[in-house]
């Protein structure tokens, strides 16, 4: 039997997956934190009101910066030669202070922004994006950001 391109569906960008969270209702509770924690060792963890449990790293936060300029910075990298898509770190070179907090607030009741370090500070994460973009989401559970 041959298999066909669509039987293996390529993974979403993260301008897609941005594009799919934003579509999303914020009243829906799968979108709704019960409980934030951000900590400087083991990253954000989130209780959500459907009862799903997400935690993220905090590299793993930065290296998916929804801000513009991430943004901006991992399409033109996407489309180069050799780009490696959603495994790819904009990062600076000091990684360390890149990847630790300073600061962290709410905005509204729909996202979280996070100071890092270095002194980035314009990403503001939606919690819809959160909940798409979960760690636990890769191996199948949670939220499935092809439907």
């Amino acid at each position: 039997m041959t298999e066909r391109p669509s039987d293996h569906p390529q993974p979403m960008t993260e301008d897609q997956l941005i594009e799919l969270a934003l579509r999303q209702p914020l009243a829906t509770d799968m979108f709704r934190p019960v409980d934030l924690h951000l900590d400087r060792r083991e990253g954000l963890h989130i209780s959500w009101a459907d009862g799903h449990a997400s935690n993220f790293p905090l590299a793993y936060l930065r290296k998916r910066c929804p801000c513009a300029t991430c943004r901006t910075e991992r399409e033109s990298r996407t489309h180069s030669p050799g780009s490696a898509g959603l495994s790819l770190t904009i990062l600076p070179s000091n990684i360390d202070r890149a990847t630790e907090f300073v600061d962290a607030r709410l905005v509204g009741n729909y996202a979280i922004q996070i100071t890092w370090a270095d002194g980035h500070s314009t990403g503001i994460y939606d919690f819809r994006y959160l909940r798409v973009i979960c760690p636990a989401n890769r191996g199948g559970t949670g939220l499935n950001p092809d439907r």
